[in-house]
């Protein structure tokens, strides 16, 4: 059955002529979808646990709106999709909106490879770096000559060009860019600003750049269009070489966001005192540890078990280079309580500051271990808490996390525990459900006591 009005050809022509607007609509989708689906589903390994979601949006929204994660990730390939697409079309007509392209191509892509605010305070390399006093002299003045050539050289090169402004507008209007070119203006600048201003911070301006991108992309596609010869035997490989500088623009933009984040999930817990991240790699230490100077690393994975991970010789080799003090989780249950205790005295020791805690993915471990410090150190409640552990996972904590929360808060602060709507909220739901880590230390303390008869 056809979908009524499809088959009149009115509406089949405006379909085909709007079609980019189509697809940009289509893009708008996914930044919806996050900020209103809720996760409900139940932990499979403690279904009777209730989790439910502390934030006011979804988990995930949050953690899209965090700097160059997947929503900047996207923005990357779109401006390293426009800077192919600028060279591609001044190879087929060297006019100069092409090469007004590529300079905007190449800024834009400066940005979406630099993206900021950094997680741990450093000053990074986006364009706001110039007016950071912390940062260097010398990046700041070598960022700000950049901006006044890039700037002037484009604005010299349309004075030059006024006369011939009416033409190009004239182009633009034929090849039906015009209005892709002003929405990917206003769009761009968008992002510049915190608008709408809502939660979560930065969600909203980060999706107003990929539009922007997309849509000045879109516009350069119906440039070509329009401007390109059906009998161009060249066009094929000069695509194929455009997606290959596509391919090369990735990978060199990914290494300067890399640059801004060299530990992988890096999370500021204290300013210049307590950081979290997965499990660092030897350069991303090297990188880290240049900007912070750590003198401890934690690491609360009990590495000594059969997922120990294959970057752990790379850490310790680390460590005794540069001579930080390395405490490793244990892989006796029996001990877990007294390494928790040793790490949150270390977290209050100037002497030990500052502090890289880690596990493997900081999905899990890292983040519990930030809600217990949260609690008994900082005296945060628990709704606060639990949401600044799900927009740093992007999901709901672990069923396990209420049973170690119960554990472990309850036997530290039981009146404190006691009063938190949320302390008594997990206890109720916990209810019926056994605690494995009670099974496991009375295994340990077995297998023990067998080894010395």
């Amino acid at each position: 059955m056809k979908l009524a009005g499809l088959g009149d050809p009115v509406v089949s022509a405006r379909l085909a002529r709007n079609w980019h607007w189509w697809l940009l609509a289509v893009l708008v989708i996914p930044a919806i979808w996050h900020v209103v689906d809720f996760p409900e589903d139940r932990d499979p390994e403690f279904p009777r646990i209730e989790r439910p979601t502390f934030s006011k949006l979804p988990p995930p929204a949050y953690r899209l709106a965090e700097p160059g994660d997947t929503i900047d990730r996207v923005g990357l390939y779109l401006s390293a999709a426009a800077l192919a697409l600028a060279v591609l079309g001044r190879t087929s007509r060297n006019s100069p909106p092409w090469n007004w392209a590529i300079g905007l191509s190449v800024a834009a892509f400066w940005y979406a490879a630099s993206p900021g605010p950094t997680f741990d305070g450093w000053h990074g390399l986006g364009w706001r770096t110039m007016f950071d006093p912390s940062a260097p002299t010398w990046l700041r003045a070598a960022l700000g000559s950049v901006a006044v050539v890039g700037c002037g050289s484009l604005l010299a090169s349309v004075v030059l060009r006024r006369e011939r402004l009416p033409e190009f507008l004239a182009d633009a209007r034929a090849s039906g860019v015009r209005g892709l070119l002003a929405a990917s203006a206003v769009l761009i600048a968008l992002r510049q600003v915190e608008w709408p201003g809502v939660e979560p911070v930065g969600y909203w301006p980060r999706w107003c750049f990929v539009w922007g991108m997309a849509a000045f992309d879109l516009a350069m596609i119906r440039a070509m269009i329009a401007q390109s010869a059906p009998s161009s035997r060249r066009m094929p490989l000069r695509s194929l070489g455009a997606a290959a500088g596509w391919a090369i623009l990735v990978v060199v933009g990914i290494q300067i966001t890399w640059y801004h984040r060299p530990l992988a999930r890096l999370r500021t817990v204290v300013p210049g005192k307590i950081f979290l991240s997965g499990m660092p790699t030897y350069r991303g230490l090297e990188v880290a540890h240049a900007r912070h100077r750590f003198k401890t690393i934690i690491n609360v994975f009990a590495e000594d078990t059969p997922q120990r991970s294959p970057l752990l010789p790379d850490e310790l080799r680390f460590v005794e280079e540069h001579g930080i003090r390395y405490l490793n989780a244990p892989a006796s249950q029996v001990r877990s309580d007294e390494f928790l205790d040793e790490t949150l005295r270390l977290a209050q020791d100037p002497e030990a500051w500052p502090i890289l805690l880690h596990c493997h993915g900081c999905m899990d471990r890292s983040p519990a271990w930030m809600g217990i410090y949260r609690f008994l150190v900082q005296g945060r409640p628990l709704d606060e808490i639990f949401r600044e552990i799900e927009g740093h996972r992007g999901y709901r904590p672990k069923a396990s996390v209420t049973l170690l929360f119960n554990r472990v808060l309850l036997a530290r602060d039981r009146e404190r525990y006691l009063a938190d709507p949320v302390g008594r909220f997990m206890l109720e739901t916990a209810k019926g459900t056994i605690d494995p880590y009670y099974e496991l230390v009375r295994r340990e303390l077995e297998g023990r006591k067998s080894r010395t008869r």
